[in-house]
């Protein structure tokens, strides 16, 4: 007893002594000096240079540039500094966004100044962040008539790639409670909320504008509008086969660990994380000088009514540098005739008898759900094709577990028909038949004839809770099944 309570007069002394407003005072000043002194740290790692990115070639001769944005603003802090040069050298910029951002809860309500955002509130935000992307493109040099509103439903994008495919079943914005859009700028008046029109309209622009290169979100973004974005543009790509084919560059915005460090830091590069450095993924950069710097930071600036909650976050994009990678992609090969079933893509042998690599290979235990589940979080994903099926293994960390659901969507491109395929492995009591799952890997198979017998295949595989809940995920990737299909 003595003991604790000598305890408790040693920790009410303590207490009271930093309490004392001089104490005080003088601890938050040693947490501020800690903090200028961490910021002044990290400024200088991101002014060090990066030797592992390469210069991005051949950026100088762009001429016919198409950039792609899931939201107003996307546009501008992925290529705002490439738009304005390919500008200045007197190409063509045409930028597409897909949605006008009229799904943020949080935004419209400090935009709005109103706690609780009726429909009419949601859609008159869009309207104005409309007028701003026409704004910020301005400062680029982009004609307001080559800036085209898809007016598709923010926080919807990847609901019409994997559900709302058919005109006839739109999806229906919960905000707006639109299922077409009703906004004055809208480059297609007549479409619905599906990923049909959706694909249809990109391909319509690729046509009419004939690219030499396509700027669009990277399959590792973490935000559901971003990642789908890329799988639209990528299978409208597939689906169109341009000749010649367009150059395509993919950007990131959102994830955990992009862009760092944080801030206004004009002087420093944007690096990739480094989880995504991987064989698939050639991340290169485009270096521009402060001129072209100031101009994207003019632009980014008109976006003001992102500012007061994203400010900080967007502007952290103004840098020496604009990142872009590159996706290493080879024919899926096709297996040895004798090659036995088994979803362990390391038994495989193509018909070469060469190694079959990862398709894709995933950054591991991104987050604490992964971290837990060892059989929910991707390593790599491997393709491979018989004669008669396209096989496509899943590596986890951990073996396939009987407690999650493990979903794989194949939308297939064959000439100008789009087919698709879907894989919904669900929980279940006891193991998985070996067929299905053995050791860490899992395996999907699709029919190539229900496929259509496509030159090109766009995939996503996730993993994900009994209740919905996504714990990994690729977003997409793009499946070369015949020489020169792979857009």
């Amino acid at each position: 007893m003595n003991a604790q309570l000598a305890f408790r007069r040693r920790v009410r002394r303590f207490v009271q002594r930093w309490l004392q407003p001089r104490t005080f005072a003088l601890a938050l000043g040693l947490l501020f000096l800690l903090a200028l002194a961490l910021g002044a740290y990290l400024g200088r790692l991101s002014s060090l240079p990066a030797p592992f990115v390469d210069e991005l070639e051949g950026s100088d001769s762009i001429q016919r540039l198409l950039v792609v944005a899931p939201h107003c603003d996307d546009e501008a802090i992925a290529a705002g500094a490439l738009i304005r040069r390919v500008r200045q050298q007197g190409g063509k910029v045409r930028v597409v966004i897909v949605t006008n951002g009229d799904g943020s809860l949080t935004g419209t309500i400090v935009q709005r100044r109103k706690p609780l955002p009726r429909a009419h509130d949601y859609i008159l935000a869009g309207m104005l962040r409309q007028q701003e992307s026409l704004a910020a493109m301005a400062v680029l040099g982009v004609l307001p008539e080559d800036v085209l509103f898809l007016s598709y439903p923010d926080r919807g994008i990847a609901a019409l790639w994997e559900h709302y495919w058919e005109d006839a079943t739109p999806y229906r914005s919960p905000l707006t409670r639109l299922t077409r859009s009703i906004y004055p700028l809208t480059f297609n008046k007549d479409a619905v909320y599906s990923g049909h029109s959706l694909l249809a309209d990109l391909r319509t622009i690729l046509r009419d504008f004939q690219p030499d290169t396509v700027v669009a979100p990277h399959p590792e973004d973490s935000h559901p509008d971003h990642w789908a974005t890329g799988a639209f543009v990528a299978l409208a790509l597939a689906t169109e086969r341009l000749q010649p084919a367009p150059r395509l560059l993919l950007y990131l915005v959102h994830r955990g660990d992009f862009p760092l460090p944080r801030g206004y830091l004009p002087g420093g590069p944007l690096l990739p994380p480094l989880r995504l450095v991987s064989e698939a993924y050639y991340w290169q950069k485009i270096t521009f000088p402060d001129e072209l710097v100031a101009a994207k930071a003019a632009a980014i600036d008109k976006y003001r009514s992102q500012m007061p909650l994203l400010g900080r976050f967007l502007r952290s994009f103004v840098r020496q540098n604009e990142l872009f990678c590159e996706l290493r992609q080879r024919p899926v090969p096709p297996l040895a005739p004798d090659q036995p079933l088994t979803p362990d893509a390391s038994q495989w042998r193509s018909a070469g008898d060469e190694p079959i690599r990862p398709l894709v290979e995933d950054s591991a235990r991104d987050t604490v759900p992964q971290e837990v589940q060892k059989g929910g979080d991707i390593v790599a994903l491997y393709a491979a094709r018989t004669a008669d099926e396209l096989w496509i293994a899943a590596e986890l960390r951990g073996r396939a577990s009987s407690v999650l659901t493990y979903y794989c969507l194949a939308r297939a491109a064959n000439g100008a028909e789009v087919a698709r395929a879907r894989t919904l492995y669900p929980p279940r009591l006891g193991r998985r038949p070996r067929t299905v799952a053995e050791g860490n890997f899992l395996l999907v198979r699709f029919s190539l004839r229900e496929l259509g017998n496509p030159h090109t295949a766009v995939l996503t595989f996730e993993v994900r809770y009994p209740t919905g809940q996504a714990i990994d995920r690729i977003g997409w990737a793009i499946l070369p099944l015949a020489t020169g299909a792979s857009p």
